[in-house]
């Protein structure tokens, strides 16, 4: 069985939650991602990826703004025929309704949760997105932020329970990877600093890493489409890692964080726009 893990105490990635909801104290609620440092070999069956919201609210806790129109658009979603694309669109679709949610823009949060729940009965997850409740629940917690990223918890929760229960935790990773290319996307062309966004985008490398290794646990790794996908974020890694800061930074015993020039954040957001845009293409 395949090991993801979530909320695991680590070293290297702590992501703040934090809740927008009233009063004087601001309530937050602190998760760790457990990355691998190289270190020990592990198994292509053993890696670790968090909750979509989590790369979501990571980007705004550093200053990301809400951008209207980055999303992937809700009409799409019937476009999208071979059910590879159906999993990653639905991670792409999940990352755009915490970006929503996040950010108080409440309906449009709503309507990505309406497609979810479309997008996940058609790749077999019908027990967990089928549930006519959802609806009510977000709209009964409409104006409370904090209400709505508990429901997202609530709706990965069990689509992670139902994937362990059923040995189909590789489709997990299938869906996460389009969850993880979509919140880079929207954080990789702000206008903000870049060098504080730059940290957290070498931050989710460690993330990518388990990406693939989620990938090539996937029994159908032949499949034409599947081979296509995993090449694209290969291709993203290799780029990442052949960049002469992260060189640099690999040979350091001290291991610092490696600081992207402005060339090599470019090429880093040009791999990113390329993979996400070929995920997001109807039809493909």
């Amino acid at each position: 069985m395949l090991k993801l893990n979530y909320f695991v105490p680590a070293f290297a990635l702590t992501l703040s939650l934090a809740s927008c909801g009233g009063g004087e104290t601001e309530k937050k609620e602190v998760a760790t991602i457990e990355t691998t440092d190289g270190s020990e070999e592990s198994s292509d069956n053993d890696y670790v990826l968090p909750p979509p919201i989590s790369i979501a609210n990571a980007f705004k806790d550093a200053g990301l703004p809400y951008v209207a129109g980055l999303t992937n658009p809700v009409a799409d979603a019937d476009k999208y025929s071979v059910k590879i694309d159906q999993l990653m669109n639905l991670g792409v679709y999940s990352t755009d309704m915490a970006y929503c949610a996040i950010n108080a823009k409440t309906q449009e949060a709503r309507e990505y949760l309406v497609v979810i729940q479309k997008m996940g009965s058609k790749v077999g997850l019908e027990s967990v997105f089928s549930d006519k409740e959802l609806i009510a629940k977000f709209d009964k917690g409409l104006g409370d932020v904090e209400a709505l990223q508990d429901l997202i918890y609530e709706i990965q929760d069990k689509s992670d329970e139902y994937m362990e229960n059923n040995d189909l935790k590789y489709l997990g990773a299938i869906q996460f990877s389009g969850s993880w290319i979509e919140g880079m996307y929207l954080g990789i062309d702000n206008k903000k600093d870049k060098s504080e966004i730059g940290k957290l985008l070498v931050e989710q490398m460690s993330l990518l890493k388990n990406i693939i290794k989620g990938f090539k646990s996937h029994p159908a790794q032949e499949d034409a489409r599947l081979k296509a996908v995993i090449k694209m974020y290969e291709g993203i890694l290799n780029t990442y890692e052949g960049m002469a800061s992260v060189k640099k930074v690999s040979k350091n015993i001290n291991r610092e964080t490696p600081e992207l020039t402005e060339a090599e954040y470019q090429a880093l957001a040009k791999e990113v726009k390329m993979v996400r845009s070929n995920i997001v293409k109807p039809g493909k």
